[in-house]
C-alpha cells in the first residue's frame, strides 16, 4: 500500500466537514500549496539545522491575529522558508501567506505573526485558524481550530484537545461579575483621544442580560484555553515544571516548605484574562448590533456598526489575545525554578519555587 502524503490530511473525515463551511473553502486550494510546500522545506537544512515554522492561513476580511507585513511580499517557496524560518519560533510566530488575483495568483508569504491560539479563541464567534507547522524532517501539523491531524514521515495521527471547561463553571462566576461592572467594562475597550468611554446607562440597562450571558458562556472556554497554553509553554521547554491553582488565601505555612512569595500578588495574567473576556463580550454584542456606548464614541457616518467595530474594537480584541498569551509565557517561564508557581482562582500569581511540604512518619518530607 502507498504511503499517506501530507495532502492526504486534507481528506480526514473532520477537516473535510470544516472546509466544506464558507469561512474555509477559500483556503482550501491555498492550503493544499501550503501543506506541499512545507513538505518539501522540511527536507531542507539551513546551516545544518533542521527546519521549524509554522504557516497561518487567515480568513480574507476576519483576522485572528495582527500581521506585520512585508514590502514587497516573498514567494511561498522552500527556498524562503529555509533562509527566513531560523529567525522565528515555530511555538511563538508564523509566516502569514495569501494568494489570489492581487498576488498575481501566486502564493506569497506576506508577512509574519504572533501564532494564532486556537486554544483562546471563542469557537462560536471566529473563523478557526489554519495553521501548518512543520517540526523536523516529514513532521507536518494541520491544525484548524479544535481539529489536530499530524503527518509524521508517512504515517497519519490525530491529537484532541483536552477540554475541561466543565471544571471552571463556578470560578467562572467571579471572573463574569468583575467584567460585568461598568467601570470594568469601561476600563476594556480604548478609542483614541477619547481614552476609556463610559457606557451609555439606558443601553446598559438593555443589553445587560446579553452581556453577561455572552462572557458566561465564553468564560470557561477561555479559562481552559489559558491552563492548556501554560501547560503546552511548559512541555516547549522539555525539562518539567508544574503550576498550581489554589484558593485565596493560600494556607502557606501548611502547604509548604519553601517558597518565593511575592508581597502583594501579581495580577498581570488575570487582567489579561479579564480584558478579553470583556472586549469578546462588547465585540460580540456589537456585531449582533447592539451598543453599549454613547452614539459619540463611534463616527456617525457611515451608518455601518459592523463596519467600525471591526476597525475599533475587532484590533483591540486580537491584541488582548497577543498580550493574554505572553503573560502565560511568563507564567510558564517561572516553572524553569526548582518548585511550582502557586497561581490563586483568579490566576493571580502568589509565589514561584514553592515546595509542597508533605508528613510521614510524623517526619516533614518535601515533594
Amino acid at each position: 500500500m502507498e504511503e499517506p502524503s501530507p495532502i492526504s490530511m486534507l481528506s480526514d473525515e473532520r477537516v473535510v466537514t470544516l472546509l466544506k463551511d464558507a469561512n474555509y473553502s477559500a483556503r482550501r486550494e491555498l492550503l493544499k500549496d501550503v501543506l506541499g510546500i512545507s513538505f518539501i522545506a522540511s527536507l531542507h537544512l539551513n546551516e545544518g539545522r533542521q527546519l521549524r515554522f509554522a504557516i497561518a492561513i487567515e480568513h480574507e476580511v476576519v483576522k485572528t491575529t495582527r500581521a506585520d507585513r512585508f514590502d514587497p511580499p516573498i514567494p511561498l517557496e522552500a527556498r524562503y522558508l529555509q533562509s527566513l524560518s531560523p529567525a522565528l519560533s515555530e511555538y511563538d510566530d508564523c509566516f502569514i501567506v495569501e494568494g489570489g488575483a492581487s498576488h498575481g495568483n501566486t502564493m506569497m508569504i506576506v508577512g509574519t505573526a504572533a501564532l494564532p491560539r486556537a486554544e483562546l479563541l471563542p469557537s462560536s464567534m471566529y473563523p478557526r485558524p489554519v495553521v501548518v507547522s512543520v517540526n523536523g524532517p516529514g513532521r507536518i501539523c494541520l491544525e484548524i481550530g479544535d481539529v489536530k491531524v499530524i503527518y509524521d514521515r508517512g504515517a497519519l495521527r490525530y491529537c484532541n484537545r483536552s477540554r475541561v471547561d466543565k471544571l471552571w463553571k463556578k470560578i467562572a462566576l467571579a471572573f463574569v461579575g468583575k467584567v460585568s461592572t461598568p467601570c470594568n467594562i469601561s476600563n476594556g475597550l480604548t478609542y483614541g483621544l477619547y481614552g476609556h468611554p463610559s457606557l451609555d446607562a439606558g443601553s446598559w440597562e438593555a443589553y445587560k442580560s446579553d452581556y453577561v450571558n455572552i462572557a458566561n458562556e465564553y468564560c470557561p472556554i477561555l479559562l481552559s484555553g489559558v491552563v492548556e497554553v501554560i501547560v503546552r509553554e511548559i512541555q516547549k521547554a522539555e525539562h518539567g515544571g508544574a503550576f498550581m491553582l489554589l484558593p485565596s488565601p493560600v494556607r502557606r505555612d501548611t502547604l509548604f516548605q519553601e517558597k518565593r512569595w511575592y508581597s502583594n500578588i501579581r495580577q498581570e495574567l488575570s487582567e489579561a484574562v479579564h480584558k478579553s473576556l470583556a472586549l469578546n463580550s462588547i465585540y460580540t454584542l456589537a456585531s449582533q448590533g447592539k451598543w453599549i456606548y454613547p452614539k459619540g464614541v463611534l463616527p456617525i457616518a457611515p451608518d455601518d456598526l459592523p463596519y467600525w467595530v471591526e476597525r475599533i474594537v475587532y484590533p483591540q480584541l486580537t491584541n488582548s489575545f497577543i498580550d493574554l498569551r505572553s503573560q502565560c509565557q511568563r507564567i510558564a517561564h517561572l516553572t524553569n525554578a526548582d518548585g511550582a508557581v502557586v497561581l490563586n482562582t483568579m490566576f493571580g500569581l502568589e509565589a514561584f519555587s514553592a515546595k509542597l511540604k508533605g508528613t510521614s512518619n510524623n517526619q516533614n518530607f518535601r515533594l
